[in-house]
């Protein structure tokens, strides 16, 4: 059972740092001066977004929608980390 545990935290970790860039992507879409990167990761966020069915929102609220659910799984990996 552990090691299913082990596997879960591993792929909500995995999860969590792709959700990360993608929010930061998110917010440096609203600066005009962010790097071209860094935007079209936002571009890749808004898209992504737009097919969960949230595209119509602001960009702010998607960055704020992005960081609240990383947030999220970033907990629940904290949560099923098996303990010792």
């Amino acid at each position: 059972m552990k090691i299913v545990a082990w596997l879960a935290m591993a792929v909500l970790i995995v999860l969590a740092l792709v959700m990360a860039a993608l929010t930061l992507g998110a917010f440096a879409t609203l600066n005009t001066g962010a790097p071209l990167l860094l935007r079209s990761v936002g571009t890749l966020s808004a898209t992504t977004l737009d097919q969960v069915g949230l595209g119509r929102a602001a960009p702010l609220d998607r960055a704020l929608i992005l960081s609240v659910a990383t947030g999220l799984v970033a907990a629940l990996a904290a949560y099923i980390k098996p303990r010792s």
